[in-house]
């Protein structure tokens, strides 16, 4: 019956677009027309023959008029074309997202199609998220700018790696640094909370300086003045560091509170060895950390009588809380009703990369993965309809009559 439905539907469809459809985008009968062709599109209703003008003009302008105005995209109608995309970008692979639509709407499709439209349309939608107006801020309201960065490896092809060093031998990934950059607003309950539709995503293959500079111009577009409490707040990484005490001097940085207790559950367990000894201690500081900040637990094992070698690797341990003592006062941080972890970052490179982009067997071109990244950061933004609602189909320009 499905089947059936689908098949009906697309030849009324086929019948719209072929003719009253045409006429009302004023492409039916265009100067310079040749010959009638009738092609295959995929709609959402699945594949549907239409019929329109081919022309040409004497200034070698060629084409079809029809397919600009109704929007088509390699091949798809817009409706189509965005359910692909979606499928493409929440899927684990691209063939898994053709055996998904075909079950669920019975849309057949091969995954070289889904492949193929998501590369057309990727830089489309990160020129879009690059220029689209997020929510800004108001006047006489309380707000913050929050930015939180990191970086994660993509499965890329060889020729990506060249020049590449890795960790530990010949590099496996390339590393992609993904921001994001958001208000926060002061609520009744005196704490900072997420604005909604105030995310501006960056997304990098680039090196430090450029992507510092995209961070700048999205921190710019929330219309936040100079003035304005700029929070940053990420993991220990030393380049994240770096790069805010170059461009974001202002900023008030904190460590992200949930890296930190990583830190210190590897230390509890290094002087009271795996157990219920170092769990129950580790409880204790953490609570400890969170109400009256790092200064506390510095102390703590710098006092232990311990013999000197394990003292010496103890202090070895303290250094990463020593380097970032300022970023770990987390009892200030919460008195001022500010956020203390970096969920937002780390949620996207978990979810928004590491899902789609470090599979087994997947080795990616540095454009096919920005591709679906971004259409993925829309999909998870919730801002993948707004796109296809703002996209404007191409004007056929002076083909048309």
């Amino acid at each position: 019956m499905r089947d059936g439905a689908l098949a009906f539907a697309a030849k009324c469809l086929g019948s719209l677009l072929s003719g009253p459809v045409q006429r009302a985008l004023q492409v039916d009968q265009p100067g310079g027309r040749r010959e009638l062709r009738t092609t295959s599109i995929l709609s959402a209703v699945g594949d549907v023959q239409y019929t329109r003008w081919y022309v040409s003009h004497p200034d070698g302008q060629r084409g079809f008029p029809a397919d600009a105005a109704i929007g088509l995209v390699a091949g798809c109608t817009p409706g189509a074309a965005a359910r692909l995309c979606e499928m493409g970008a929440r899927s684990p692979s691209y063939a898994e997202a053709a055996r998904s639509l075909q079950l669920l709407s019975g849309i057949q499709t091969s995954a070289n199609t889904i492949q193929r439209l998501i590369q057309t349309l990727g830089p489309d939608m990160a020129d879009w998220a690059t220029k689209r107006q997020p929510a800004t801020v108001q006047p006489k309201r309380d707000f913050a700018v929050c930015l939180q960065m990191d970086m994660t490896g993509v499965r890329v092809l060889k020729k990506h790696l060249e020049g590449i060093k890795g960790k530990n031998g010949p590099p496996k990934t390339r590393q992609i640094k993904c921001g994001v950059v958001y208000l926060l607003e002061r609520g009744e309950d005196k704490r900072y909370h997420k604005l909604p539709d105030s995310s501006v995503h960056i997304l990098s293959f680039g090196d430090l300086t450029e992507f510092s500079a995209q961070l700048e111009q999205a921190r710019a577009k929330l219309g936040a003045d100079p003035g304005c409490k700029l929070i940053v707040i990420s993991d220990g990484a030393e380049w994240i560091w770096n790069l805010v005490a170059d461009r974001f001097r202002q900023a008030f940085s904190i460590v992200d509170f949930w890296h930190a207790a990583e830190h210190l559950h590897e230390l509890c367990e290094f002087v009271h060895g795996k157990g219920g000894a170092a769990n129950e201690s580790f409880r204790t500081l953490r609570r400890q950390m969170k109400r009256h900040g790092i200064n506390g637990i510095i102390r703590h094992f710098e006092q232990l009588e311990l013999a000197p070698a394990k003292r010496r690797q103890v202090a070895k341990r303290l250094k990463y809380f020593h380097t970032h003592c300022n970023r770990m006062q987390y009892h200030k941080y919460r008195q001022a009703g500010w956020p203390i972890g970096s969920g937002e970052i780390e949620g996207a490179c978990r979810s928004l990369i590491k899902q789609r982009t470090d599979l087994s067997g997947q080795r990616w071109s540095l454009s096919g993965a920005l591709n679906v990244l971004w259409v993925r950061a829309l999909v998870r933004d919730h801002l993948h309809d707004q796109f296809w609602k703002d996209r404007v189909p191409v004007q056929p320009g002076p083909i048309a009559a």
